[in-house]
């Protein structure tokens, strides 16, 4: 019997192991440091995770209730382009969720680790080629630093957030918001117990003062106090092989994009099963792998894009910058002509309807094209990309 380990406790670790255990027969070994906390990253999702966690964990909204977890009805927009507010909504039948990761990890953890055909072992493994297994995927977290393994996605232009965590008595919206803001742009992800506000930035353009005094209307807005504030920098990168013959990563030590898109936990999703069809079901090669990898963050990458260069209602240098990086990405893209420059010829030549929607099947990126043609039309860059194509 084949053996795959599992590098890693966190929210991509819980998810690898629950989908190993559900869709192959393999034996699974769980390796984690317990020394090392887990980063609560991820809580708001696309629509990816909810089907995931019903097909791999039999979840229910009494299992999402231990977790804190809201439904997400879309995305509510605000500032972008010339100021539309806007709500990118999720067709009825399918929603993400909001869910506290910590809670997340742990309840996990306790749903699997009394299963036979996992072993868990505590300890610090560094070098996943130490290990004695048929198949190994590191889900270990960021790495410390960038080098010739990773490519960096230099095209975005945030690398930093400030993170306010405000408990309040029950949700206020059901809707993650995405707030464009003087600095970057403002998430918010309802919780049933707590709201998590985070100012995403560049650290160049500002001052954790500027961050600070230029939030304060968004928690005025919505009746909301800090009880804590975390700092977080980060880098933008994808690994430039992450499917070996042996070794697959995931989750941060794979890829980090900014949480502009929620694409993170669906993006692992997309990972496990990618590492089932060419390891399990062989039914492609790891180049195919490879190369499916980095389309899709291609794509995830673009649709970022498509949202800077829509610009914002803030002249200021950040956006200044933050456009014409977009713009400058957008353009190679074209030139190439590849999957994404169809997807967007589509939406700018045919019209979603109820009769044509077959043909719009396929995702762009992780969301389905649905989503897409939605955030082309309300970010109003119809004419701006007709003119780049042409």
């Amino acid at each position: 019997m084949k053996k795959i380990t599992i590098v890693g406790r966190g929210t991509v670790g819980c998810l690898a192991v629950s989908h190993f255990l559900r869709w192959t027969p393999y034996e699974i070994e769980w390796l984690f440091d317990p020394n090392i906390n887990p980063v609560p990253v991820g809580e708001g999702t696309n629509l990816a995770l909810p089907q995931s966690l019903y097909e791999n964990l039999d979840f229910d909204g009494y299992h999402f209730d231990q977790i804190h977890s809201t439904p997400k009805l879309g995305i509510w927009k605000r500032g972008w382009g010339k100021g539309k507010d806007f709500k990118h909504t999720f067709s009825a039948g399918n929603i993400g969720i909001h869910f506290n990761a910590l809670e997340f990890q742990d309840y996990v953890f306790e749903m699997l680790k009394s299963n036979p055909r996992i072993t868990i072992k505590e300890g610090n493994y560094s070098d996943p080629n130490s290990i004695d297994s048929d198949l190994i995927m590191v889900c270990t977290g960021s790495p410390k630093n960038l080098d010739d393994n990773f490519i960096e996605q230099e095209y975005i232009p945030v690398n930093s957030a400030i993170v306010f965590q405000c408990p309040w008595e029950m949700p206020k919206f059901f809707y993650s918001i995405t707030f464009a803001k003087k600095y970057g742009w403002v998430f918010g992800i309802p919780l049933q117990n707590r709201c998590a506000i985070g100012y995403v930035h560049n650290r160049n353009f500002c001052t954790e003062e500027d961050i600070k005094e230029d939030v304060q209307s968004i928690l005025d807005e919505f009746n909301l106090e800090p009880k804590v504030i975390r700092n977080v920098n980060f880098n933008n990168y994808v690994r430039k092989i992450n499917f070996n013959d042996r070794v697959i990563y995931n989750g941060n030590a794979s890829f980090f994009l900014e949480p502009l898109e929620a694409t993170s936990t669906s993006s692992a999703d997309k990972v496990n099963r990618i590492t089932i069809d060419l390891h399990h079901l062989k039914e492609f090669d790891q180049k195919f792998a490879n190369d499916y990898y980095h389309n899709m963050f291609n794509e995830i990458g673009c649709m970022i894009s498509l949202h800077y260069l829509s610009g914002s209602v803030y002249k200021n240098d950040f956006w200044k910058y933050a456009k014409n990086l977009a713009k400058n990405r957008l353009k190679t893209e074209f030139k190439h002509n590849s999957s994404f420059t169809e997807r967007i010829k589509t939406t700018l030549s045919e019209e979603y309807t109820l009769d044509s929607r077959n043909k719009f099947s396929s995702d762009v990126g992780t969301w389905p094209f649905r989503s897409f043609k939605q955030n082309i039309d309300n970010l109003g860059l119809d004419n701006n990309l007709r003119k780049m194509m042409a």
